[in-house]
């Protein structure tokens, strides 16, 4: 598969079977995420790699269970009562993501601050390090379905979370689990967009604008 074909096929992937990743292709792919752009040089990342069965359930738990507090915030309420309205949304989150549990790999993009920056440049610093972490997960999500994996870029579900997800894995406090996401061989590919996506999503060409704000292609 080429990069392109790599890029349009990447989806979200939320169904996971549990068949093994190798250490090969597991290899080639995170080494694939740290070829990314990195902020003056400077690797203000990490790549935490999660295969222990026990650590791995408990972060597709705390993933699946911070899924549906974000539904709860995001969805509407309507009539229901808040109880009501969580509940149904803790529903949601147990049908679309219960094989989150068996997934056999769970990765971390996680921001690792190496103190390079002078203190007048830290706040920008510290946006550089952000993007540098995104680039990596990018280059991963990419080179993991040219092999085949599904993954998919979780950041509000763990945001809820975090200590307890640095407790499961030993992180730091100065450590920021910026992005998580299984890692493994997928039921099946996403094909097109979802329905709720399709009526809102725009397509490329009204998002490039041609040498002036507003001369978009479409």
């Amino acid at each position: 598969m080429d990069v392109f074909e790599a890029i349009r096929g990447r989806k979200a992937v939320r169904t996971y079977t549990d068949r093994a990743v190798t250490d090969d292709v597991l290899d080639k792919v995170l080494r694939a995420a740290l070829r990314a752009p990195t902020g003056s040089g400077s690797q203000a990342w990490g790549l935490l790699v999660v295969r222990d069965e026990a650590s791995r359930r408990d972060v597709a738990d705390l993933v699946i269970a911070g899924g549906a507090r974000y539904f709860s915030e995001m969805r509407p309420r309507g009539d229901a009562t808040p109880e009501e309205h969580l509940a149904a949304c803790v529903a949601y989150a147990e049908t679309i993501l219960p094989t989150y549990r068996v997934a056999p790999v769970w990765v971390m993009g996680l921001l690792v601050p190496r103190d390079n920056y002078p203190e007048r440049m830290q706040e920008g610093g510290y946006v550089d390090d952000l993007l540098s972490v995104a680039f990596a997960m990018e280059n991963l999500f990419i080179a993991a379905r040219a092999e085949g994996l599904g993954t998919v870029p979780t950041s509000a579900f763990q945001r809820f979370e975090k200590d307890r997800l640095r407790a499961i894995v030993g992180l730091p406090d100065e450590v920021d689990p910026v992005l998580v996401t299984p890692l493994g061989y997928p039921e099946s590919f996403p094909e097109g967009l979802p329905p709720a996506l399709k009526r809102t999503f725009r397509g490329w060409k009204s998002l490039v604008h041609d040498d002036t704000w507003g001369n978009t292609r479409d």
